[in-house]
């Protein structure tokens, strides 16, 4: 099993602390421990040379890489950085991110009913498989078990989906975040979660744990119980065995399969 430590990963916000959307599940609280934009190359000198590309979604879905292509192209040039890059839902193809990318992750909902009442925006199945399936470079889809206030609702068929398209999948596990719409919400039964997971292994070839899951007790049970799984992320029973972003690992753990 692959054991991966994210620490040499630097988290990026191309919007810095602002996010248009307040998403019930993150209310942007996560962009707090994302480094500017403007700050990488301070890090690119310092030797790191793998980031994650995200930042706040606006109205329309989209993270506005754009506005950043020059720096992103350049500082990846010069320092010979990776990137992974967190698209968010947009309806237009993000070609900028396909010619940066060295792989894509991206959330994925099979009910857009769910993405609604969490996102506050409207997505069919449809909109997101023409971007998701769209890129040359690699793509590795993300759900998030229990993402609808500890629910769950659409992982199931989400896995269903995604396994006519991809042979990876990245599951990650919701965490009540202080400062969030659903901060008092409980994180997903362990059972049930472990059920999805166990799921996923007969539909996918590679199948990890994702860096979002709940500390604590709950992070140990749920890590004891997932020794079926291709790797996880943020070990606790384990030291790690290599220190990446997990989409590169899901990427690799994908081609030593074939």
């Amino acid at each position: 099993m692959v054991l991966v430590d994210t620490t040499p990963v630097v988290p990026v916000s191309v919007t810095g602390n602002f996010c248009p959307m307040n998403c019930k599940h993150c209310g942007g609280v996560y962009l707090k421990h994302m480094i500017p934009v403007q700050k990488m190359e301070e890090f690119a000198k310092d030797g790191r040379k793998i980031f994650l590309i995200s930042g706040g979604i606006t109205k329309d879905g989209r993270i506005p890489f754009d506005n950043h292509y020059i720096l992103l192209k350049t500082l990846k040039e010069k320092y010979n950085l990776r990137y992974n890059f967190h698209i968010g839902f947009p309806l237009e193809f993000p070609e900028k991110v396909d010619e940066l990318a060295d792989v894509v992750s991206a959330d994925f909902y099979a009910d857009p009913e769910v993405l609604k009442e969490v996102y506050g925006i409207e997505r069919s199945i449809k909109d997101q498989l023409d971007i998701i399936t769209s890129f040359k470079k690699p793509v590795v889809p993300h759900i998030t078990i229990g993402v609808l206030c500890g629910k769950i609702t659409h992982e199931y068929r989400a896995l269903d989906i995604l396994s006519d398209y991809f042979s990876s999948i990245v599951l990650n596990v919701f965490i009540p975040t202080r400062g969030t719409f659903y901060e008092n919400c409980p994180p997903p039964d362990i059972e049930e979660a472990e059920k999805i997971f166990r799921y996923a292994r007969r539909k996918f070839k590679a199948v990890f744990l994702g860096c979002m899951q709940p500390k604590g007790s709950y992070r140990t049970k749920l890590q004891r119980k997932l020794s079926f799984i291709d790797g996880i992320t943020k070990p606790v029973l384990e030291k790690a065995n290599t220190k990446n972003c997990c989409a590169f690992e899901v990427i690799q753990a994908h081609h030593s399969i074939f």
